[in-house]
């Protein structure tokens, strides 16, 4: 046999034997699971004429895997008071360690209509607005990746908040 023909059998032994790993590793994989959004708080106000609420948060995600995942996009819709405010994509390259919970940094902005900020200004100036109480739900997904094996993770979370909790 000439070192050619050696060479290129050693390569496809070499090139299946890594094909073989990826597939095992694919099939063994566990969906890693959303677990619940926390540390969500109240960042700054951007004055009219865009008025908004900006929050950050830590979404917490729970890898069941002995390896480590790569987090490579999160997209979610913003509900407030049950109507859609904002849609975030972040197209990210995060790496969560393995068997162990993992907390993503997010940050995301309400915008407020005027309309709504002055009809209530009144309330404003005798500060009953901090009393009012804000339902923020998000609904989404997060894009898990480990070597060439991707998918989604979908999350919905919603919660109540009052703004004098967070001033």
């Amino acid at each position: 046999m000439n070192i050619s023909k050696i060479l290129g059998i050693t390569f496809f032994v070499i090139l299946l034997a890594g094909g073989f790993y990826l597939y095992k590793q694919a099939s063994n994989l566990e969906y890693p699971e959303f677990v619940r959004l926390e540390n969500i708080k109240f960042k700054n106000v951007t004055l009219p004429p865009d008025l908004k609420l900006t929050f950050t948060s830590d979404a917490v995600i729970s890898n069941p895997n002995p390896y480590a995942l790569t987090i490579s996009k999160v997209e979610f819709d913003v509900l407030v008071d049950g109507e859609k405010t904002t849609h975030i994509k972040q197209d990210l390259e995060i790496e969560m360690a393995p068997e162990a919970d993992f907390s993503l940094p997010l940050s995301f902005e309400v915008p407020i209509g005027q309309k709504e900020f002055f009809k209530n200004f009144k309330n404003m100036l005798n500060g009953a607005w901090k009393k009012q109480s804000i339902k923020i739900r998000s609904i989404g997904d997060i894009t898990i990746r480990q070597s060439r094996v991707q998918f989604d993770i979908p999350f919905d979370y919603d919660d109540e908040y009052r703004l004098e909790d967070y001033l």
